[in-house]
């Protein structure tokens, strides 16, 4: 940053887009994804034309980075990955790119030996086979990003002791006071009303043990952003007497129906020279994305 110029972030997740699977994809847990895209219509849920209307969106805010929290895909096949890869190149080639996977990235068992994530997405993760922690350090800011998601018949995640503990030791270092620290991950650690997002079914399964691990490291994070609940808020967590913003923008992917208050949205964020944060809310009209802000719990 020089003089009173932000930093500014862009911030996107659960785009999911959407390749119809062959049938030999289907057979095993993506029988229940498929049944709930059908038969729930969650299928309409997201639009083709919005997802390159947010690419083209971003590129032309021109963000000094990009930040993405997961689920790229739906169902994490081959092809879901390569139109993914396809629509979202205009960003990586021009942009610095930070993505962390969500629950539909790993979402068999197979995708995750295939090592489907990494294939595609794994330089812009940040992270190494010597770090539990993925880690970028870029301008002013630092982020730091969990992978909680695990291929399981329920759509929740647990962070394991590996990562929280080095978790720790990576916000114990000292150069971290003189910078802006994001923790980015695809789950909530809290609702919109502040309170753990531990459901067995679709929380974080030991958000507890997370908010632990902030109480014991030296340095706290100044801002917590996440994806994951389709529907986005900004709420906040205690850490040390410390009010740390929690952001979810909601899904980027979304089709538009006013009716059910459904829309694409993501989130940008400016940082100032004395670490202010800026944040707004950019949430698709049915034509274009234009700047709102973040629903808070009443």
């Amino acid at each position: 940053m020089t003089g009173n110029t932000p930093f500014r972030i862009a911030h996107a997740t659960d785009v999911h887009w959407y390749v119809p699977p062959a049938l030999k994809q289907i057979p095993g847990k993506r029988t229940l994804g498929m049944a709930s895209l059908h038969l729930r219509g969650r299928i309409h849920h997201f639009d083709r034309n919005v997802q390159s209307q947010l690419v083209t969106q971003i590129r032309e805010m021109s963000p000094d980075l990009v930040i993405i929290t997961g689920d790229l895909t739906s169902l994490a096949t081959p092809e879901e990955f390569e139109v993914a890869r396809t629509e979202l190149q205009p960003i990586l080639d021009n942009h610095t790119v930070f993505i962390q996977p969500g629950n539909h990235d790993v979402y068999t068992v197979g995708s995750v030996r295939d090592h489907r994530f990494d294939k595609y997405f794994g330089q812009y993760s940040h992270s190494n086979h010597t770090k539990a922690v993925a880690r970028l350090d870029h301008g002013p800011v630092t982020v730091l990003g969990l992978n909680p998601c695990r291929p399981h018949w329920s759509a929740s995640g647990f962070v394991p002791d590996g990562q929280l503990n080095e978790l720790v030791q990576q916000l114990n270092d000292p150069t971290l006071r003189e910078r802006f620290v994001i923790l980015a991950m695809h789950y909530p650690i809290v609702d919109k009303r502040g309170q753990s997002y531990n459901n067995a079914f679709h929380g974080l399964r030991n958000a507890e043990a997370l908010h632990a691990a902030l109480l014991r490291a030296s340095h706290s994070p100044d801002l917590i952003i996440h994806g994951h609940k389709h529907q986005g808020y900004a709420s906040s967590i205690d850490v040390n007497g410390k009010t740390v913003p929690t952001l979810n923008p909601g899904s980027s992917g979304y089709a538009f129906d006013p009716e059910i208050s459904r829309h694409a949205s993501f989130g940008w964020y400016q940082i100032f020279p004395d670490s202010e944060l800026s944040s707004e809310r950019w949430v698709h009209n049915g034509s274009v994305f234009e700047p709102s802000s973040f629903p808070t719990s009443t």
